[in-house]
C-alpha cells in the first residue's frame, strides 16, 4: 500500500480542514510501530490563510504520484475551483489514487467530475 498522502492546497481552501488532515496523518501515534503516512502539501504557489502563509512542498502535478489525495474544505462553494486544481485531482484519480475531501472540499471533487 502506498502511504503517501498529498494535501491539495490552493487559494480558497479552508485552513482548519487542512490543519486537521495534516495533524491527523502527519505524525504516527505512539502505539504505531510500523509504517505511517508520508504527508506532503501540494499547490501551485504559497497560499495565505488569514494571517498564515503556507508554502507547498510540491506542485499540484505531484498529486498523481500519491496513494491518497485529500482536498480540504473549499471556502466559497459558489466559486469555481481553479482548473489547475480540478485537473490535478482528476489526473491523480486516473493514476489510481484514492481521492477524498473534507467538508466542502466535495465541491472541488464535483467540479472535477469525480462525484
Amino acid at each position: 500500500m502506498d502511504h503517501t498522502v498529498a494535501l491539495a492546497v490552493t487559494e480558497g481552501m479552508l485552513h482548519f480542514e487542512l490543519s486537521v488532515a495534516y495533524e491527523a496523518l502527519g505524525s504516527a501515534p505512539d502505539e504505531v510501530t510500523g509504517p505511517w503516512y508520508d504527508v506532503t502539501v501540494c499547490g501551485t504557489r504559497a497560499v495565505r490563510f488569514g494571517r498564515f502563509r503556507l508554502e507547498p512542498d510540491h506542485g499540484l502535478d505531484r498529486l498523481r504520484h500519491a496513494g491518497t489525495v485529500i482536498v480540504p474544505g473549499w471556502a466559497d462553494v459558489d466559486a469555481a475551483p481553479p482548473a489547475a486544481l480540478t485537473d490535478a485531482v482528476r489526473a491523480a484519480h486516473a493514476a489510481g489514487a484514492r481521492v477524498a475531501s473534507l467538508c466542502t472540499g466535495a465541491f472541488v471533487l464535483a467540479a472535477a467530475g469525480l462525484l
